[in-house]
């Protein structure tokens, strides 16, 4: 799962793109989650690898990573190994199944009236706990809560 971090390596940037400021990609595969080796392999291959990929036809990602595999696999041994563990990464995951499931929970028939932004908040707090909450978002909910009618607290 680490790999899938890495799709970036993948996108075209060109000059002339106004998908946002320009990756530097030297330091993107310094901060990703792989083995020194891998890391090491990726940067001797990425001066070459970027200028191929800029000129490139083929535009959607995963055509690119496609023609990385299939045509330049002797010449970027690295980017191919890594084009192949992203591309044949499970689609679905366990965290995935247990936000459904967290979300048939929630969703009773006694709680049909759940605001979307209601139900994102008790999902959120269903999945990742209350870590992520912050003092403001306590503030709205007695603010909020307060709002009803004989709820002041003292």
């Amino acid at each position: 799962m680490n790999y899938l971090k890495c799709y970036k390596l993948f996108t075209k940037q060109t000059s002339t793109s106004t998908s946002g400021p320009a990756i530097n990609y030297n330091a993107y595969i310094e901060e990703l989650p792989i083995s020194a080796d891998t890391k090491s392999a990726l940067l001797l291959e990425l001066p070459v690898f970027r200028r191929w990929i800029d000129n490139m036809k083929v535009t959607s990602l995963q055509d690119v990573m496609m023609e990385v595999i299939t045509g330049a696999s002797e010449i970027f041994p690295a980017f191919s190994t890594l084009a192949v563990k992203l591309l044949v990464a499970p689609v679905g995951t366990a965290s995935v199944e247990r936000s459904f499931s967290n979300l048939n929970r929630i969703l009773t028939d006694k709680r049909s009236r759940l605001t979307p932004c209601h139900q994102d908040c008790l999902l959120r707090i269903s999945s990742e706990g209350q870590g992520f909450l912050d003092d403001n978002f306590w503030a709205t909910v007695y603010k909020e809560w307060c709002k009803q009618p004989r709820r002041f607290l003292d």
